[in-house]
């Protein structure tokens, strides 16, 4: 005797995928914008670790 119910399987679901969508929306607002000064600092880094003779991957 079976005590799980049948599975229903799986489908959309439209409420999640308009929560996800917000979020991505929101997310894509606020770093589009950021994207360049996190490009300067990642270069700026890597710049002053190769001035500074240090390896990549260095600990």
């Amino acid at each position: 005797m079976s005590t799980l119910s049948e599975s229903r399987g799986m489908g959309p679901n439209a409420p999640m995928s308009a929560i996800g969508y917000l979020i991505g929306g929101l997310l894509a607002l606020v770093l589009v914008p950021l994207a360049p000064i996190i490009l300067v600092a990642w270069l700026a880094v890597k710049v002053a670790a190769a001035a500074g003779g240090e390896r990549e991957g260095a600990v």
